[in-house]
């Protein structure tokens, strides 16, 4: 494994994105995207993704600097057309039209259309919560994603499709969820394949529907397909996933059928003042982890921790270590940027 300290990670992160025509403030905003998301441990949805993202930009899948216009509009709701833009730009810019609205009218939902890949769901979440919103966001994906079974299925026709809720805590992180429908998202069995290492059992199963551990049977050829959460009650996960099917596209009049990347995001946001101070909702929430986290931990867990808890503790982890990434994806992301023309990399050390 490699070590490479965030700030250096960063700035080599924005100068890929610069050389491929991606306006300076853009570059910076999907940057500074996948950096945190390796530094919170979302190591799937982190600059493992460049030389992806890098590659719908050579092929015009992603229209860097395009602009994200308003589709459709009311005083409590959006549909926004992020322009085949990078998905983090469209996606941080309909959040931020979300959480006006809710500040305005206290509650806002805003949908997105043409959204490319958005990243780790929970950054916009995150943000409406530290600004003092509950958000919950659901993205799906169109149809090149396809990999997850349908209950009783053998042919994938979901998407991972994730779900994030945060909850603003005042003094403190945010409550902050981010999980898939599938039990797994196909970036990590990426990283698996890249570290050469095998994933846990009951993520995948291969084209013929046999359960596996190779990432190499759910890359294939053929394709296999990654499974709906919940075990042997994957139903459970099957029946949220078509919920942020519905709500990530569908109610954006959006189809899931075109054969490319992207998301379809559902953000919805909520002003807690329209239901109580601020102050009191603190009190109140402060009283529930107290509450939830007073209990004994179980044999082989040292504490109770909150969603997102140990995602923060993490990030300030690896902002002091530096953020650990193996060869194959630190060579890939290397000749993507020698690929535009950048011949310089960052120092890291091996660990």
């Amino acid at each position: 494994m490699l070590n490479i300290s965030a700030p250096d990670l960063l700035n080599y992160s924005t100068k890929i994105f610069q050389f491929c025509q991606t306006p300076i403030e853009e570059a910076k905003i999907v940057a500074d995207h996948l950096v945190t998301a390796n530094l919170m441990g979302f190591d799937s949805h982190g600059v493992i993704r460049i030389p992806e993202y890098i590659g719908y930009v050579n092929k015009g899948l992603i229209q860097p600097g395009a602009s994200i216009k308003i589709k459709k509009e009311m005083s409590t709701a959006a549909t926004i057309d992020c322009g085949w833009n990078f998905g983090q730009v469209g996606a941080l810019r309909a959040m931020e039209i979300a959480i006006e609205k809710a500040d305005s009218n206290h509650m806002a939902t805003v949908v997105t259309t043409n959204c490319c890949h958005a990243g780790r769901i929970g950054t916009y979440t995150q943000l409406a919560a530290e600004r003092g919103f509950i958000a919950i966001a659901l993205a799906n994906s169109l149809h090149a994603g396809r990999w997850v079974l349908p209950w009783g299925g053998q042919e994938g026709r979901l998407a991972t499709n994730p779900i994030s809720f945060a909850v603003p805590c005042p003094g403190s992180d945010p409550i902050l969820s981010d999980f898939s429908t599938a039990e797994t998202a196909e970036g990590k069995i990426r990283v698996y394949r890249n570290r050469g290492e095998q994933v846990p059992a009951g993520w995948i199963v291969d084209a013929e529907g046999k359960p596996t551990c190779d990432p190499k049977d759910f890359y294939g050829p053929p394709q296999g397909s990654i499974l709906p959460f919940g075990g042997d009650r994957g139903y459970r996960g099957y029946a949220l996933s078509l919920l942020v099917d519905i709500l990530g596209g569908i109610l954006a009049a959006s189809t899931s059928m075109a054969d490319r990347d992207g998301n379809g995001i559902c953000f919805i946001v909520i002003d807690i003042t329209a239901f109580q101070s601020r102050e009191q909702f603190g009190v109140l929430i402060e009283e529930m982890k107290g509450f939830i986290k007073s209990s004994p931990p179980a044999e082989g867990f040292k504490e109770v921790v909150m969603p997102g808890e140990l995602d923060f503790r993490l990030k300030q982890e690896r902002l002091k270590s530096g953020i650990s990434l193996d060869h194959n994806t630190w060579e890939a992301i290397c000749n993507t940027a020698k690929g535009l023309g950048i011949k310089d990399s960052p120092n890291y050390s091996v660990t």
